[in-house]
């Protein structure tokens, strides 16, 4: 029986792994049904999670915000991208 190798060439990529936090997930989704936009309580929450409470890691808080920022009105859009990369360098 003969076996075939791998072929790696193909174009083959393999996809990145997204730690998505669903409970801040679906209190984002449930703001912007209500709202329209996040608001400053949930960046805030968020934050303190990862920097104060050691709760959600690093990685994870950038995955949910990334994930959330489709949410994000315009206007709130330079204190969510403050807060990305605080949490980023933190």
């Amino acid at each position: 029986m003969k076996i075939a190798g791998v072929n790696y060439s193909v174009g083959y990529k393999q996809p990145a792994f997204q730690a998505v936090n669903q409970k801040y997930l679906k209190k984002a989704q449930q703001l912007y049904e209500r709202r329209g936009n996040i608001t400053a309580d949930w960046i805030e929450s968020l934050t303190d999670d990862v920097v104060l409470f050691g709760d959600i890691s690093k990685k994870d808080a950038i995955d949910t915000m990334n994930a959330v920022r489709k949410y994000v009105s315009k206007e709130s859009m330079d204190a969510f991208e403050s807060t990305f990369k605080f949490i980023k360098n933190a």
